[in-house]
């Protein structure tokens, strides 16, 4: 498997978080756990397929996939080459014109969202060299940033202090800093970002373990170093939004360690701390 990112423009910057590559043809099962950034997905040759009640179902040619809760199973059927766009966690919804939160846990074919966005992105999918490709993506993006995108700075700012804080910071006191509801902070949230401010911060604490270590941190440490009470803790909230223990997440050779975020799994999938839980 090949990935790579690409920073977008500043415009297109506002809502976007990256554009990405991957090219796949090995038909491994593949993990991909959540992180709380909606995509957008291309599919240039063979659609992967998804694993969901029990059976295996090839993926639209072109989706957008909301915010995930849980893991999700992907495996490529012959030659696989995506493009993809990773949304900033409260990008997608001015852009997409929908409330985000009815596409949680839901890939959705985008012809049947937003037919006129699609309509665009077929030139991009026409064959040409990948920088091209990648050019007239961000291009798209960028008509649309200008016609399109509005935003809510409340809730961008409150997106960012959770990514900030690795998701520590008490979500009643930082509603109360921003002068607003806890429930109205909530419905602001789920509109804008498809969670509940709570899951979220759960989510960035989930993915800041991988950061931690990083650091070459025990398991133990990095447990109470994210704000976990212990390591029964942490492993709960591994099995609830990988599917499995920390030590088994690690050993796989899958989109992991893509996935999550700026760090990758495989710099201490074999070291002596993935083996201790």
């Amino acid at each position: 498997m090949t990935y790579s990112q690409v920073a977008p423009g500043p415009v297109v910057g506002r809502f976007v978080e990256c554009l990405w590559t991957m090219e796949e043809s090995s038909g491994a099962v593949q993990r991909i756990v959540p992180d709380g950034y909606p995509v957008l997905v291309l599919n240039l040759l063979s659609p992967f397929e998804s694993f969901h009640d029990g059976r295996w179902t090839t993926q639209p040619v072109c989706f957008f996939a909301g915010q995930t809760t849980g893991p999700l199973l992907i495996r490529s059927r012959g030659s696989a080459r995506i493009l993809g766009v990773g949304f900033l966690p409260d990008g997608a919804t001015g852009l997409l014109g929908v409330p985000i939160d009815e596409l949680t846990d839901r890939i959705v074919p985008l012809d049947e969202l937003s037919p006129l966005l699609w309509h665009e992105l077929q030139r991009v999918c026409e064959p040409a060299p990948l920088i091209r490709q990648l050019a007239r993506l961000q291009q798209v993006l960028y008509r649309f940033a200008v016609k399109e995108h509005s935003d809510d700075r409340l809730i961008s700012h409150a997106v960012g202090q959770i990514i900030g804080t690795a998701g520590r910071l008490d979500v009643g006191t930082l509603a109360g800093h921003l002068g607003i509801s806890s429930r109205q902070f909530e419905r602001r949230f789920r509109n804008r970002v498809g969670l509940a401010p709570k899951l979220f911060s759960r989510i960035q604490r989930f993915q800041s373990v991988f950061h931690a270590l990083e650091r070459r941190q025990n398991w133990a440490d990095a447990a109470i170093d994210c704000g976990y009470y212990d390591q029964a803790h942490l492993i709960r909230d591994f099995r609830h939004f990988a599917g499995e223990a920390p030590a088994a997440l690690l050993e796989e050779a899958d989109l992991a360690e893509h996935f999550l975020r700026r760090s990758v799994v495989s710099h201490f999938s074999n070291t002596g701390a993935a083996a201790s839980l």
